[in-house]
C-alpha cells in the first residue's frame, strides 16, 4: 500500500504546474507586437542667421580702361569732354551723363590691393557723386588694365554720416593671410527709424569679381510690430556682428559673431552715445555661426546653425549636490578671442 501512494503523490505534484498554466480552461493570450517606431524628424536646415547686401550693388563687366593713375586724373580733368569719357568708362549711373554733361566728382581715391590669388596688385577706384559712391575693381590683364566690376552705393553727399571711409576699407584676407578683401557698407534707414548697416566682402577670383559673404553688420531696431515683445516698451533692440577668423583651425574656417542688447529709444540719438551705442546696451547676449569656404561657390557657407557663443563653466559643486541656481554655468558671454571693445572691430 506505501509504493502506490507514493506514486500517486507524485503523479499529483507533477500536474500541478501544468494546472496552473490554465486560466479557467483558457490559454492565456499572445504578446502585444510593439508599437511602430515614429520617423525620424529631418535635420534642422542651416541657414544663415544673416546675408544679403541691402544697398549695395555689384555690376559685373568686363571693360579695357586706361592705367589706374591715368584714369583718376581723366576723371578730374577740366576739359568736360576728357571727364565724360572717363565717366562712360568707368560705369557710373547713366542719368550723370544724360544731358551731354560730365559730373565733377566731389572726391576720387585709387587704392592699389592684392585682392586676386596672385602676387599682383589690383586697383579699386572710387569716385563720390552728388547722390551715390562707386567704386570701380580694376586688375592687370595682358599688359593693360580692365573694369570687371562695380560696387554702387545710393547715397547723398550731403549725408554727412556717409564718405569714403565709411563707405570702404581693405582687410586681411581669412583665406589667404597673403591677399586682401574690399570690405564695403551701405546704411539702410526705414522712415521709422530703425536703422540697417550691411556690410559686403569683395574678392578677385578666377578673373571675376565676388562676394565672398555679406551680412548686416550693425542693427537698431525700434519699430514694436517689428521686435514682437522682444524687448520692454520704449527699447530698442540693437545688434553688432562682424567675421571673425579661425586661427587655430584651417583656413577658411570663420565664425560669424552677432552681439545683441538693449538701449532706451531716446538713447539711440543721443549724439553723445550714437557713436558706440551698443557699449550702453543691456542684456547682451552672443551667438556664433561657424563658415567654411567653399571652392565651389567661391563664398563662405554655415556650417551649422547660429548659437550661443560659450558658457563659461561656474564653480564646481559640492560632491553630492545637484545642479542648481548657485552652482550652474555662469551667462554666456563674447568669444574669447574676440576684441574687447565694440567700436572699429570689423
Amino acid at each position: 500500500m506505501r509504493r502506490p501512494l507514493l506514486a500517486v503523490l507524485a503523479l499529483a505534484v507533477s500536474l500541478t504546474p501544468a494546472c496552473a498554466q490554465r486560466h479557467s480552461g483558457i490559454t492565456s493570450p499572445p504578446t502585444a507586437p510593439p508599437p511602430p517606431q515614429a520617423a525620424p524628424l529631418p535635420p534642422e536646415p542651416i541657414v544663415a542667421i544673416s546675408s544679403g547686401m541691402g544697398p549695395l550693388q555689384l555690376t559685373q563687366a568686363n571693360v579695357v580702361v586706361p592705367a589706374p593713375g591715368t584714369f583718376a586724373g581723366q576723371l578730374r580733368a577740366d576739359d568736360e569732354s576728357i571727364r565724360a569719357a572717363a565717366f562712360s568708362i568707368l560705369g557710373i549711373p547713366a542719368a550723370y551723363l544724360a544731358h551731354g554733361s560730365a559730373p565733377v566728382p566731389h572726391t576720387v581715391q585709387l587704392d592699389f590691393v592684392p585682392l586676386g590669388n596672385t602676387e599682383e596688385l589690383d586697383a579699386i577706384l572710387t569716385v563720390e557723386l552728388d547722390l551715390h559712391l562707386v567704386s570701380a575693381i580694376l586688375v592687370p590683364a595682358e599688359g593693360g588694365w580692365r573694369r570687371i566690376a562695380n560696387v554702387t552705393y545710393t547715397t547723398a553727399f550731403a549725408d554727412p554720416n556717409t564718405n569714403l571711409g565709411t563707405f570702404l576699407r581693405s582687410s586681411r584676407s581669412a583665406l589667404e593671410p597673403q591677399h586682401y578683401v574690399a570690405v564695403f557698407h551701405g546704411v539702410n534707414l526705414s522712415p521709422t527709424g530703425d536703422l540697417t548697416e550691411s556690410e559686403a566682402h569683395l574678392r578677385v577670383l578666377n578673373d571675376h569679381a565676388v562676394i565672398t559673404i555679406s551680412f548686416a553688420s550693425r542693427e537698431r531696431l525700434c519699430e514694436p510690430t517689428r521686435l514682437q515683445g522682444r524687448v520692454p516698451p520704449h527699447e530698442c533692440e540693437v545688434t553688432e556682428r562682424w567675421m571673425q577668423p579661425q586661427p587655430a583651425e584651417a583656413l577658411g574656417n570663420v565664425v560669424l559673431v552677432s552681439a545683441t542688447g538693449r538701449v532706451l529709444a531716446h538713447e539711440t540719438i543721443d549724439p553723445v552715445t550714437r557713436s558706440h551705442l551698443f557699449d550702453f546696451a543691456r542684456g547682451r547676449s552672443y551667438l556664433c555661426q561657424p563658415f567654411l569656404f567653399s571652392e565651389q561657390g567661391s563664398r563662405y557657407e554655415p556650417t551649422a546653425n547660429a548659437a550661443p557663443c560659450f558658457t563659461r563653466p561656474g564653480p564646481a559643486p559640492a560632491p553630492g549636490t545637484a545642479p542648481g541656481p548657485g552652482n550652474s554655468p555662469a551667462p554666456q558671454g563674447p568669444p574669447a578671442s574676440g576684441p574687447a571693445a565694440f567700436s572699429g572691430r570689423r
